[in-house]
């Protein structure tokens, strides 16, 4: 009994051995085929058939022929992210290319200012020293730093004409980024103004050669505007821009689009810039164009956020009151509305005459400026006529005006703002009335309705009614006929605009005026076309005060002219300031016209000598 119990638990044992072993065996058959079911799904969902995988127990075998060592590394490092790696042996081989593959010659220039930095893989036989001494010739101070690595081995078809074409343009573009291949080239860099990318795209792509693809990538800063300005004048149906102000061409666009209602069509210019008070400028200039073509007569100007409406004297009252109403209802909730219907004229009983005081200034195209009319007081006509004299010169000012008592309120400030307006035309006129302020002529500025509808807009605000009748004259505008000009046309073209137009001071200061900052930048774009001219920057006074303080006065304002010009990114390292006091006078000191004229800024070219002592 006991033999056949021990018999029976032997074989139990046996037989359960049996079993454990054959389930091992089919969970470790189930667990290979699992896993290179999944990995193989894996390799070929990411085009990597070429790796094959198998395996044996708990470890994976994978083998196959990489193209690379890129593709194979990449390709184990996917399976280890799926499986652990020590489970994983490697038997991967990679493919040998027949022969040595050509490098991929590139060079990267990066470019501030006066430092550069080179970065890229070149051949020799046009190597460091070629490409290091262009860059160098850009300028004396230029910092290199060389990244540059190359290699024994014949340059591709086209690199040299690629990198020639590179260098070339590097000197156009003194904050830049330029990539290039044997076949690309792109440049990344910024302009200073949307005008000068324009330029600049056009110069970079002069000449390229035929094979080259070149892309060009020009950026360039929106200007601050400020005020943002919009101003519609609509005479019988038929609207006039003054000015316009958006954000985003997009914006321009939609309001240009909107003008037609007006019957305003043709290239309408709007200035693209930072400042817009809220993003629902555009809506509240569309709907005052709305506003402006119900009401037929008059004038809308925006100025940020305020709205000013001016009905002509014709409209009715009924139409006035409809459409002001619509409009203060429909804009945005930041804009507030300032409207007013302008009462007819005043007529004589017993002449019929209309009863309209004025006070006009006209400006004649040799700079003097006659004044005459109307002013409220003796202490406002002084004002009036330093006012002049400080934009246009002493010297230049005939004052006829003549006191008279009642005048409407604001009389002199807008007196004052149709005086500046007048200082950005080579000639016209300025005309002052009770309600209105006319201002007529012909200017060098393209943008001279924008330049007077900011003016009035800052200076009175937004409820002035001026109409501006102003028209940009191309052959006024003072420039050089071509790049590059010598250096005394430089000079011959500085001395003519400051004898249109001076330099003024603060008096006894070296603060240039704001109204001669035009003059500045008159200058700016001359010395722009003779980068290489070396100046000597002449301060002067008249004898009025001490020897050494005006001496000082005058070193001080040539100063101011250099640090202006400066300011401007003229590169000013071979210009000096100088001031010589009272000591070259050019006009009698004892009359103020002599003494205005001494009072002067001259731009000297600096001669320098030769060997035998001639200049």
């Amino acid at each position: 009994m006991r033999r056949t119990a021990f018999l029976t638990a032997a074989i139990s044992i046996v037989l359960s051995c049996a079993l454990a072993i054959f389930s091992a065996g089919k969970l470790v058959d189930h667990i290979e085929r699992h896993t290179v079911r999944n990995l193989t799904t894996l390799l070929n969902e990411v085009g990597e058939s070429w790796a094959t995988v198998r395996a044996d127990g708990y470890q994976v075998i994978v083998g196959g022929l990489a193209e690379n060592e890129a593709t194979r590394y990449r390709t184990l490092q996917l399976i280890n992210q799926n499986i652990n790696q020590s489970r994983v042996h490697d038997i991967t081989k990679v493919s040998q290319p027949d022969g040595l593959q050509p490098p991929k010659f590139s060079l990267e220039i990066l470019r501030n200012v006066e430092r550069v930095s080179l970065i890229g893989l070149i051949p020799s036989s046009m190597g460091r020293e070629y490409i290091l001494e262009q860059v160098r010739n850009l300028n004396p101070d230029t910092h290199v730093t060389d990244m540059l690595e190359q290699t024994d081995y014949p340059a591709p078809d086209g690199w040299k004409d690629t990198v020639d074409y590179a260098l070339s343009r590097l000197k156009q573009v003194p904050r830049s980024k330029i990539s290039l291949t044997p076949e690309l080239i792109k440049i990344i860099a910024v302009s200073d103004t949307p005008e000068e990318q324009m330029k600049l795209q056009q110069s970079l792509a002069e000449n390229k050669p035929a094979p080259i693809k070149l892309i060009l990538d020009i950026s360039a800063p929106r200007p601050v505007i400020t005020p943002f300005l919009f101003r519609l004048k609509v005479v019988d149906g038929r609207g006039m821009l003054d000015a316009c102000s958006v954000d985003t061409k997009f914006e321009g666009t939609k309001i240009t689009q909107a003008l037609s209602r007006v019957k305003l069509t043709g290239n309408i210019p709007c200035k693209v810039g930072l400042g817009v008070p809220t993003t629902d400028w555009s809506k509240a200039v569309i709907l005052s164009i709305e506003a402006m073509r119900d009401i037929g007569n008059g004038t809308i100007t925006l100025s940020d956020s305020d709205v000013s409406l001016i009905a002509s004297e014709n409209v009715e009252q009924v139409t006035f009151d409809r459409v002001v109403a619509k409009l203060e209802n429909a804009l945005p909730s930041l804009f507030s509305l300032h409207a007013i219907l302008t009462p007819k004229p005043l007529i004589d009983g017993q002449t019929g005459e209309v009863i309209l005081p004025d006070f006009t200034a006209t400006k004649s195209p040799e700079g003097l400026v006659q004044m005459r009319g109307r002013v409220p007081d003796k202490l406002r006509k002084n004002a009036i006529s330093a006012y002049a004299a400080s934009l246009f010169g002493t010297e230049n000012i005939y004052n006829q005006t003549r006191i008279v008592d009642s005048l409407p309120d604001g009389w002199t400030v807008r007196s004052m703002a149709g005086l500046e307006a007048l200082f950005y035309m080579r000639n016209g006129s300025a005309i002052v009335l009770p309600d209105e302020v006319i201002i007529r002529g012909k200017s060098d500025k393209k943008d001279i309705s924008s330049i007077v509808s900011h003016i009035f807009a800052t200076r009175v605000g937004t409820s002035a009614n001026y109409t501006i009748d102003v028209k940009f004259d191309e052959n006024l505008v003072v420039k050089p006929v071509e790049i590059g000009i010598d250096n005394e046309a430089c000079e011959k073209l500085i001395t003519a605009v400051l004898g249109v137009n001076k330099i003024n001071f603060a008096p006894s200061s070296s603060n240039i005026e704001d109204a001669s900052l035009g003059v500045v930048d008159s200058i700016v774009e001359i010395l722009a076309e003779c980068p290489d001219a070396e100046f000597e920057i002449r301060g002067h006074t008249d004898s009025q005060g001490g020897e050494e303080s005006n001496l000082a006065l005058s070193q001080g304002r040539a100063d101011a002219v250099l640090s202006a010009l400066l300011d401007r990114r003229i590169h000013t390292a071979k210009m000096i300031s100088k001031g010589y006091g009272e000591t070259q006078p050019i006009a009698d000191n004892a009359t103020e016209a002599g003494r205005a004229k001494n009072r002067r800024i001259e731009f000297k070219l600096i001669k320098k000598e030769t060997d035998d002592g001639q200049e």
